[in-house]
Order: structure tokens, then C-alpha cells, then sequence
């Protein structure tokens, strides 16, 4: 392999992590917002029985509660 050929692979390969990196970032976003809206066709019973509120939808929509975090039922 040259020199250049070495260099050109090592380029791409930076800019293939990039491309990933932003592509699951924005995965992570459009889930979350996906979510949130699932969340807001709920009615408050619904949201009581998985152990949210109305007031945690803004919080599911920026990826700060995940399912493995809701709060656990009283």
C-alpha cells in the first residue's frame, strides 16, 4: 500500500466515524421525539400506569428519562 492510498483510507475512515456518530445521535433524537409524541396521545391514566406524568413528556423528548428509568410506581 502506498503512502497515499494509506492516507486517503485513514481520511475516509475519519469521516465514515463521523457520519456515524451523527447518524446515531440523530436516531436518538427522532426516537426520543417519536416517544414523546406516543406520550402526548396518552391520557393522564395511562401515563400514571407507567409511572410518568404529563410534566415528564418534555424531559422523554430530550432523552433524559429512558424506559429504564421511569419512575417506579408507588
Amino acid at each position: 500500500m502506498t503512502t497515499a492510498s494509506l492516507l486517503n483510507h485513514l481520511y475516509h475512515c475519519g469521516i465514515c466515524e463521523q457520519v456515524t456518530a451523527f447518524y446515531e445521535i440523530w436516531k436518538h433524537h427522532r426516537n426520543c421525539v417519536r416517544g414523546a409524541a406516543l406520550l402526548e396521545d396518552m391520557n393522564d391514566h395511562q401515563l400514571k400506569d407507567i409511572g410518568l406524568t404529563r410534566g415528564d413528556i418534555p424531559a422523554v423528548r430530550r432523552g433524559l428519562i429512558r424506559g429504564s428509568h421511569y419512575r417506579s410506581m408507588l
